[in-house]
């Protein structure tokens, strides 16, 4: 009888049907955490656009918004995380792997920030932005198959690609641009999931 009951626990088809129940969890976790996407996505564009207008008037310390409202970002969701946290029940693989993925882009970026600034070297800071967030949004938007992440990284990294052959200011309205298409719009349609 126990031969009988293990054998039925390790059918391929039970086993497909706990993974698909798993992935199916993480996507509706996902979908409630479409705060994170939407925050970032309308800081950042906000923050890109700001500096653009004030480099069309002719303010010297432009840079000044980024640190500035990254530095307020980082606590608003530090703060949004312990929240929400508290109201976790379990733990799954892939919210487990997001959690690392966003972790180590953290500090990547901060690395790269970091030798930026050392070297002066300001006009591949937004083109190498990009492409962290392209990969960032494509590892998300893969391990829950949820194309809108998947096709907003294809755009940043074209974004990327062509920001680098343009000056500064242009990039500033490339990346907002491309936030919308990566983060933004993936955002409205997650939140929009979460309350289906």
């Amino acid at each position: 009888m126990e031969d009988n009951a293990n054998t039925r626990e390790m059918n391929p088809e039970a086993s497909l049907k706990v993974i698909y129940e798993m992935i199916e969890s993480a996507r509706s976790k996902i979908g409630r955490n479409y705060f994170y996407y939407l925050f970032w996505g309308y800081l950042v564009l906000a923050t890109s656009l700001l500096e653009f207008f004030l480099i069309r008037i002719g303010y010297e310390k432009h840079y000044m918004v980024w640190p500035v409202l990254m530095l307020a970002g980082v606590l608003v969701t530090i703060v949004f995380y312990l929240r929400s946290a508290k109201m976790l029940t379990t733990k799954t693989f892939i919210g487990t792997s997001m959690g690392f993925l966003w972790i180590g882009w953290a500090i990547s970026f901060t690395i790269l920030i970091v030798f930026i600034n050392l070297r002066h070297d300001f006009g591949l800071m937004l083109p190498m932005i990009m492409a962290m967030y392209g990969l960032a949004i494509f590892v998300a938007g893969g391990m829950v198959n949820f194309k809108p992440l998947i096709f907003g990284a294809t755009i940043t990294w074209i974004a990327s690609v062509i920001s680098y052959f343009m000056p500064y200011q242009v990039q500033l309205l490339i990346l907002a641009g491309a936030l919308v298409l990566s983060h933004i719009i993936p955002g409205h349609i997650l939140r929009n999931l979460s309350k289906s």
